[in-house]
Formats: structure tokens, sequence, C-alpha cells
């Protein structure tokens, strides 16, 4: 008898016995479905965060910051800049011919929490170019602001966490009082999760004499190399342009990268938890079938048929339990909205997430079966026959 059909006719066997351990095999698919399920939901905050601060943001966006800035948050650069960067080749331009670009003023303010505490929220000043370079960002109530005057648009995320953001609310920032009269979506993107005004206000109201960073347009993606060339020989600048997708991931790495070590951690902690289950099932499995075992070894089934017929066991066991626990994720976090480090955007349970839990499970499976498979290849027949 070949080794495979030995194998086959094993595993065949195997399989067909475990409606008779119907509650350990249970207990083994619940297992590996939990500790799926809970890696999985961890893992999906932070692909969650990814998706949403890249949604909207094509590789023709740049951003134009302060050389050896960290953020477009930390920089200043003259008014004067703008129109430099302007002049750049690659830039694109509207339909009465001036560039898309535009200087940002940003400002870190405090905004009070809907169920209490406060929090750090992004004041973006933009110009009159903002909405050609993001038209993903639109007004859905009220007004737009106007130029010289303390008025802002909030977005969705932001008037969902925060008080005081609707319309026609005034709220104190830094000491300025500023009306809301308008709101703003963008399409689910980060965007959502600040307020907009005027750049020009902003600075005034700031006391800030320049932009933090200058956002451009492309108009094509490939122009990115020597648009930068340009910036960065331009004596009249420091400057360090970036893809802005580019930009995002960078600013966002560390704190996904503490996020998925989380959620990484946790999963391994309770696949051990799931080993366990799965050795304590199959060692059950053997001590069980001893005599079916030994029968199969008598008629000459060798150890290696015997060995990967409990693998496979095991496995079977394991991988219903990731797609169960998978599809569990999927349909209780996958785009539910969380609120967090003043942030409001959707949970993603991707693809890569999802199989990411399948690998884990048929790590679970292979160690879970490793040990009981060998101990059944290594069974005594004559013992084991006389097993009762």
């Amino acid at each position: 008898m070949s080794l495979i059909r030995e194998t086959l006719a094993a595993t065949s066997m195997n399989i067909k016995s475990l409606p008779q351990r119907l509650g350990a095999s249970l207990v083994t698919v619940v297992g590996v479905a939990t500790t799926v399920a809970v890696m999985v939901a961890l893992l999906s905050i932070g692909a969650g965060l990814l998706k949403t601060s890249t949604k909207n943001i094509g590789l023709d966006r740049v951003i134009v910051m302060p050389s050896g800035a960290q953020s477009e948050y930390a920089g200043s650069m003259a008014r004067e800049a703008v129109d430099i960067v302007g002049q750049a080749p690659g830039v694109k331009r509207a339909a009465d011919g001036r560039p898309m670009v535009d200087g940002t003023a940003l400002v870190v303010v405090e905004v009070t929490k809907k169920d209490g505490g406060t929090s750090n929220i992004g004041l973006r000043g933009v110009g009159p170019m903002a909405r050609q370079i993001n038209p993903a960002v639109r007004l859905t109530a009220g007004r737009l602001y106007r130029p010289a005057v303390h008025e802002l648009i909030a977005g969705k995320g932001a008037r969902s966490q925060f008080k005081d953001l609707d319309i026609g609310d005034r709220i104190a920032l830094r000491g300025t009082e500023w009306t809301i009269v308008g709101a703003y979506e963008a399409n689910g993107g980060i965007e959502e999760n600040g307020l907009i005004g005027d750049a020009d206000t902003v600075l005034a109201a700031f006391d800030r004499t320049g932009y933090q960073s200058i956002s451009a347009r492309l108009a094509n993606p490939g122009d990115f190399a020597r648009f930068k060339d340009a910036l960065t020989t331009d004596p009249r600048l420091d400057v360090e342009p970036k893809r802005y997708r580019t930009y995002l991931n960078d600013q966002l790495k560390q704190l996904t990268t503490v996020l998925n070590f989380v959620g990484y951690f946790v999963g391994v902690v309770m696949a051990i938890g799931a080993v366990i289950s799965a050795l304590n099932t199959m060692y059950a499995a053997v001590d069980a079938r001893k005599r079916e075992i030994a029968t199969l070894r008598a008629i000459g089934f060798g150890g290696t048929a015997v060995v990967v017929s409990f693998m496979v066991e095991s496995l079977v066991l394991a991988v219903p339990g990731a797609l169960l626990g998978a599809g569990l994720a999927w349909v209780a976090f996958n785009g539910h909205a969380i609120s967090a480090l003043g942030l409001s955007f959707p949970l993603a349970v991707t693809g890569p997430l999802v199989l990411t839990g399948v690998i884990l499970s048929l790590v679970i499976g292979l160690v879970g079966g490793f040990a009981p498979s060998l101990r059944a290849a290594g069974l005594p027949v004559a013992t084991a026959l006389r097993a009762t």
C-alpha cells in the first residue's frame, strides 16, 4: 500500500470520527475562532486608521514643508514661497490658468468632548485653491467661511465627537471666539476630523507670520521627481517636498506599529491557550482510538501515515475556527466607527488581516496536532490492541 493511499485512508477515518467527539472538537474550533476574532479586531484599528488617512489622496497630491520639519505643524515658511512653488514644473493649473498651489496655516486647538474632558484637534487655514487640490471636501450644511472674519466650518468626524461645533455655535480657541458657519464631509477621509477656516484669518488670529506647509497638485504623478528637484535646488527655498500619501504614512507609522504590536501580542497570548485546547482535544482523540490506530499499524500502515492523518485532523478543526473568527470580526467591527486620539474613523477588516488570522490558525493546528500525532504513531501495537 502506497504512502499516499495509507495517509488518505487514515485521514478519512479520523475525519469521520469527529462527530463522536463533537464536544471536544467544538471547544477547539471556538478557541481558535475567539483568538482570530480578537486579534483581527485589534489589528483592524491600525488598518482602519491607515485606510482613512490615505482615502481621497492620490499620488498627484504633494506637500512642501521646511527642511527638517518632522510634521506639517512644526515649521514655518514665508508667504512668498507659495508663488515660487507655483512656478515649479509639473504643477497642475486650474481652468483660469492659476497653479493649484495653496499655503496652509495649521494650529492645534483644544476642544471639549461630548462625553467630558478635552482633546486636541487641528484647525486648518486654507486659501482659495484648497478645494481644487482636494475636491473630496464638500460643504454639506450652512455656508463657507468669509475671509477676515472669525468663521469656521467643522468636519463630520469632529462634530460627532466634540461640543460647540454645530452650525451657529460659538467656540473660544486660544482666547479668540469663532463662529461655526458650516459643516463639511470628505468622503470619509481623515480631513473630516478637524476645523477649516481662511488661511490669512487664522494666521492673524494666532499671531503667525508664515504658512506651516504648502499643498499642491501635480498635472501627472510622474512629474514628482522634477517638481522635487526644482524646489530642492532653488536657492530661495529650503524645503522638502513629499507625496502627501507618503507623508501621512510616515506620520502614522509609529502609532500603527504600537497598535499592531498590541494586536499581535494579544493574539499570540490567546493562541497559546488555543494550542493547549487543541493539544487536549488531539490527545483525547489518540487515547480514545488506541485500538483503531494499533489495528492500522498491524495491517501495514506506516507511522508517517498516522502522523499526517492526525495533523490534518488538527488543521480541519483550526481552519473553520479561523474562518468563523474572521467572519465574526468582519460582521461586528468592519466599518464600525470609533473615536480615539481625537480622531473618528471606521475599523477595517481587510483581506490581509483575514489571511493573517488563517495563518495563525494553521500554526495553532500544526503545533496543537504535532505532539499527539507523534504519540499516536509511537504507540506499541501489542499494548494498544489490548486497550479497552
